[in-house]
């Protein structure tokens, strides 16, 4: 081969295989758990004879170093990309898989009301710090860590001693419009009233609303869609919100409601 194209060759390599792991480490420093990943480098098959090959031509050269360039480039991109837009959300606690699409969680007796199970998308981070969260009425939360605007959580509130059911507060209807009104911009896109499992054969009246969100309201995200399944049980009420961007609940809103419809409140108190 010839003598420069070796040499030019030799450090372009070296400097490009250093900018992929600086970029590797700069993506990896950006978790609050780096996840390291590597990149296995395809090196080229040793050739026989090679010094008897004829001498290759500088342009030749040339468009050897531009692919090699652009190979080692496009590696270093992809593998950076990938670790730094995942990233387990501020506060939460890093992704939990499941095999069937959907992890459980059963709360136990420091849950703010009775206690519950609601299955929650695989793939999702969970509220690490709960016990300063229920300070606020907020017993549980997850959130997406490739889709900011993906939440899931339970909110858990007293009521007036006057209401016994959800039914109580008015027909699904006023609810809905009430929740609309509450902020500009916002308009209901779906409402149906359904039964939640308490204990072993129990039932409690839902509202589910579905309502879109202006921008306005949603904040950086943009235009939204925001699910809440309310549910009054024992002088609590239990509200189910699940949200995402206006852009992904099309494909969000299946598993979504999957999430909000497995609320379950079990038997102790």
């Amino acid at each position: 081969t010839h003598p420069l194209c070796d040499a030019c060759l030799c450090v372009l390599m070296s400097a490009l295989r250093a900018a992929h792991v600086s970029l590797r480490v700069h993506a990896a420093s950006a978790r609050r758990e780096g996840t390291r990943g590597s990149v296995g480098h395809r090196r080229g098959r040793p050739r026989a004879h090679e010094e008897d090959e004829p001498q290759q031509h500088p342009s030749l050269c040339t468009r050897r170093l531009a692919l090699t360039a652009a190979v080692l480039v496009s590696t270093s991109t992809t593998a950076a990309s990938t670790q730094a837009e995942i990233r387990t959300p501020k506060g939460y606690d890093d992704p939990s898989v499941s095999a069937s699409g959907f992890n459980t969680s059963v709360t136990g007796n420091d849950t703010l009301g009775c206690q519950y199970s609601i299955q929650w998308p695989s793939g999702w981070c969970a509220l690490s710090d709960l016990s300063s969260a229920r300070t606020v009425g907020v017993d549980n939360s997850w959130k997406d860590p490739s889709d900011e605007a993906s939440t899931l959580a339970v909110f858990v509130s007293i009521v007036a001693p006057s209401i016994k059911s959800q039914l109580d507060r008015g027909t699904i209807d006023s609810v809905a419009k009430t929740r609309a009104e509450s902020a500009p911009r916002q308009v209901t896109i779906g409402k149906r009233t359904r039964k939640t499992r308490v204990g072993s054969s129990g039932k409690a009246t839902t509202y589910d609303v579905e309502t879109k969100v202006g921008g306005g309201t949603a904040g950086r995200f943009g235009q939204a869609v925001e699910l809440v399944a309310i549910t009054v049980y024992g002088g609590k009420e239990y509200l189910v919100r699940a949200t995402a961007s206006g852009s992904s609940w099309n494909t969000q809103k299946q598993a979504l409601r999957t999430a909000v419809e497995s609320f379950e409140i079990l038997e102790t108190c």
